[in-house]
């Protein structure tokens, strides 16, 4: 990371706590419903996470971040439904038709199910969590922000290259954690100047393929808990691993790419 002055650090601070507005509204929006439950979920979602991401790099990962964090849960199922759905239809399996049908139906019914805004109640709980994070950041020394942020961003990236590197043993889980590592670092990334901190256009690019082979997860672990297990579909099964294999594969040579940069 390039020197950082005192109204560098300061205006990330102030990026950071406008991002908490942004999201504070975005709450009143939902519960107004003036739009698509799904896609409004989504943008809060969205933001939920470069908002932990920012408030990892002031050291408030574990108090701010998760206040966000919580918001994020909380309001998954529309927003899973719907991603679960698009996951389905880009697989394009064009085997066993009745599987297929009584799978894509029930994915499909399952989105409109998950339609409904949260009560007020749910909404308002959620803003409270905003203000305890912004809170915390507010809460922050000017004093202290310079030295949090720099340790911040080290700990991110030795995070980041640390499961980059976990990838090799393609166990389930590293893939997991290789996401979310790369989504709280391009997060916290996001709220500092970019002549400061030059972002490699190829983490987008692997953030992507992680996130596609997570979506191909997500859906494994929803077939298997409706029944739909490799007993009963195996083509769908056999696509799927081939799918999620290409994937990985890809991602192992791209986070290769990553190492020497993040060290």
């Amino acid at each position: 990371m390039g020197f950082l002055s005192e109204l560098d650090v300061s205006q990330s601070r102030e990026q950071l706590l406008k991002g908490c507005d942004v999201m504070e509204r975005s709450l009143h929006a939902l519960l107004a419903g003036n739009g698509r439950v799904a896609d409004e979920v989504h943008a809060i979602r969205k933001l939920g996470k470069s908002l932990r991401g920012g408030f990892a790099l002031f050291r408030l990962g574990k108090s701010s971040a998760k206040e966000i964090q919580t918001i994020g849960r909380l309001l998954s199922e529309p927003r899973d439904a719907v991603s679960r759905y698009n996951t389905w239809n880009k697989l394009a399996w064009d085997q066993e038709p009745e599987a297929q049908a009584a799978i894509g139906q029930l994915l499909e019914q399952q989105t409109h199910s998950a339609a409904r805004r949260p009560p007020a109640e749910t909404i308002s709980w959620c803003i409270t969590r905003v203000s305890q994070a912004r809170k915390l950041l507010n809460d922050l020394s000017v004093e202290e922000l310079p030295d949090r942020l720099a340790v911040g961003l080290r700990k991110l990236s030795k995070q980041l290259n640390k499961r980059c590197r976990a990838l090799d043993t393609r166990e389930e889980e590293s893939f997991h954690d290789a996401r979310k590592a790369l989504k709280a670092y391009l997060g916290a990334l996001a709220y500092l100047p970019e002549e400061s901190t030059p972002q490699d256009p190829e983490m987008a690019d692997l953030a992507s393929l992680l996130g596609d082979e997570n979506d191909l997860a997500t859906l494994a672990e929803w077939l298997e808990n409706h029944g739909f297990t490799e007993q009963f579909t195996p083509s769908l099964w056999k696509q799927l691993k081939s799918s999620r294999a290409e994937l990985r594969k890809q991602a192992l040579a791209d986070a290769g790419k990553l190492l020497s940069p993040l060290e």
